[in-house]
């Protein structure tokens, strides 16, 4: 019995050496892969239109180039429509913080935040901007704004770099999906065309629902702030309904970040109120008749899976990490169905019983 007994102890730790040594790979690697799995992923979701450009006899450049161009238009619509915005955001940056600096000293004063605040030191001027009010302690500022948009626009270079992973992917489609193929078992090559082509359904899916969804919800948002005269509402509207991409976690940071603004803006607590009621009526909507109809369930995943799958890859890859962990660990999930073996951890992690 004792070598059953150490052969499980030797496969158990050769998969706790293999994950832990695929998550330093991840870590480490970032800078080469992150880049190349968001292009995968982004390639995915453009095939249908290389397909469908190809199908009406464009050359394979050609197709490609209209796929890339849709992107384009699609980043370029992003870029003006909260470009401005957010310029004009960065620029009344110390309107906003005494704005913030008189709401904090209004709460402190009525005693709703108790000790929370620092009272502001006798002598002051808190009407003025003042480099000691309340709103200077707060780790923001507008050099701080400007650096980030600053290195927003520097990550051009990666963008740049993503798009040309892309052009790569789609023109080598074909012969990728063939070396997987030739790499297989003659038995096992009808097994793997079938999970490499549900892999590829289910991120087109869900990638193209979650899209529209996020429109449909800055229009949503959008239209909300305005009507409770809330500044830079588009902007506002937008990030908040690009966060929900993020399972759960994203709708909770958007919803907060959201009120914090309302309640930079100085509309008081009747402002926080019509965001919150917009944001609700935008969550219900969504979860209620939104993703049912547009997403549907096609990724699989439970909860707990989601979960913790978005928090270890904003650990190990950011923000954008947490936003492609999910149609990345759907794609895993569809491996291990079909590889025996590895069967029971795609149980784990979808919702079937």
């Amino acid at each position: 019995m004792a070598a059953p007994e150490n052969s499980n102890l030797i496969k158990t730790v050769l998969r706790l050496v293999l994950l832990i040594t695929v998550v330093v790979i991840l870590f480490y690697g970032q800078t080469l892969l992150l880049p190349i799995a968001l292009a995968g992923l982004l390639a995915i979701l453009l095939n249908p239109i290389d397909e469908k450009l190809r199908s009406w006899g464009w050359s394979a450049g050609l197709s490609i180039s209209g796929a890339m161009f849709v992107l384009l238009l699609v980043f370029a619509g992003l870029f003006v429509a909260v470009g401005q915005q957010a310029i004009s955001f960065a620029e009344n940056w110390p309107e906003t913080q005494k704005n913030i600096s008189k709401q904090l000293d209004k709460l402190r004063d009525q005693g709703n935040l108790g000790g929370l605040i620092p009272k502001v030191p006798s002598g002051m001027n808190s009407e003025g901007p003042s480099e000691k009010d309340t709103a200077s302690s707060l780790p923001v500022s507008r050099s701080g704004i400007m650096k980030f948009f600053s290195g927003t626009f520097g990550a051009m270079g990666d963008f740049l770099l993503m798009f040309v992973y892309i052009v790569l992917l789609l023109s080598q489609k074909e012969r990728l999906q063939k070396f997987l193929l030739r790499r297989m078992p003659d038995e096992k090559r009808g097994l793997t065309h079938r999970a490499l082509n549900e892999s590829r359904d289910v991120v087109q899916k869900y990638l193209r629902g979650r899209l529209i969804l996020i429109g449909i919800l800055s229009v949503l948002y959008s239209i909300g702030f305005l009507v409770i005269g809330m500044d830079y509402a588009i902007l506002i509207a937008i990030l908040v309904a690009v966060l929900s991409i993020i399972p759960y976690l994203g709708n909770i940071i958007g919803g907060v970040f959201a009120v914090a603004l309302a309640f930079a803006g100085g509309g008081g607590s009747t402002a926080i109120i019509g965001v919150l009621i917009t944001i609700s009526l935008a969550q219900m909507l969504e979860s209620y008749i939104l993703t049912p109809l547009i997403v549907g369930d096609e990724v699989d995943i439970n909860p707990l899976t989601t979960i913790f799958c978005v928090v270890g890859m904003s650990i190990v890859w950011g923000p954008v990490g947490a936003i492609i962990a999910i149609p990345m660990f759907a794609i895993l999930r569809i491996i291990f169905s079909h590889v025996e073996g590895l069967k029971d951890y795609a149980y784990l992690m979808g919702q079937d019983d």
